[in-house]
């Protein structure tokens, strides 16, 4: 299983400001430009940034909430509604990734807690692509061997606490780094990397069980 940090796309050119606290964020200088006229009211403004970060913002909820998804659906969309209202307090000096993704963390465990279902059904997990199974069976049922693959990764994920599997989401997915993970949930470094080496762990142990290796 790779872990590396992905390489991101080109950014929209930024000022000399802008670029130094993106530098220092690790935020996109146009996310930055939009939350801030956001947060003063700015309704076209949010609309551009959350179409811009939609993809993500219902890939953390999913992962958080086992990848049930009405769960996700409806946490996706609360997150919406309190990152609106949550904008005008973001202190423009607090990495905006980190914001976002607090106020989607706390809604889907809000979500979890109101529905208290633990088990989801349909699951999806194709967008972990960075998480790959081996298979011991012969190549010509690959298809097959696939979706099978898939669809015991999801179990497999379910399994493990809300916070890890978020927390690998955003590490394998999007690509986020250790300092970064640190500040959005608030842990040393070491407690990340150690969180991180016991969801893996964890993850490969009962994929093992189930005849297939994490790779």
């Amino acid at each position: 299983m790779s872990a590396e940090k992905k390489e991101s796309g080109p950014l929209t050119p930024a000022t000399p400001k802008d670029a130094s606290k993106s530098a220092a964020t690790g935020d996109d200088p146009l996310d930055l430009e939009l939350a801030a006229n956001a947060s003063r009211g700015d309704k076209g403004a949010f609309e551009r940034l959350m179409w811009r970060w939609w993809d993500r913002i219902r890939g953390y909820c999913a992962a958080f909430v086992a990848f049930d998804p009405e769960l996700a659906e409806e946490a996706a969309q609360e997150s919406l509604i309190r990152i609106y209202k949550a904008l005008p307090r973001w202190r423009k000096e607090s990495p905006l990734g980190g914001y976002l993704y607090g106020i989607c963390r706390t809604t889907s465990a809000d979500v979890m807690r109101t529905h208290a279902r633990h088990h989801a059904r349909n699951v999806q997990v194709e967008e972990f692509e960075s998480l790959s199974l081996e298979s011991p069976h012969a190549s010509g049922e690959a298809n097959v061997l696939r979706q099978e693959a898939n669809q015991l990764l999801a179990i497999a994920m379910q399994k493990l606490e809300p916070v890890d599997r978020s927390m690998l989401y955003l590490h394998e997915v999007e690509g986020k780094g250790l300092s970064e993970l640190g500040a959005m949930y608030d842990l040393p470094l070491g407690t990340v990397k150690s969180r991180l080496f016991r969801a893996r762990d964890k993850l490969g142990m009962l994929l093992r069980e189930m005849g297939y290796e994490l790779s």
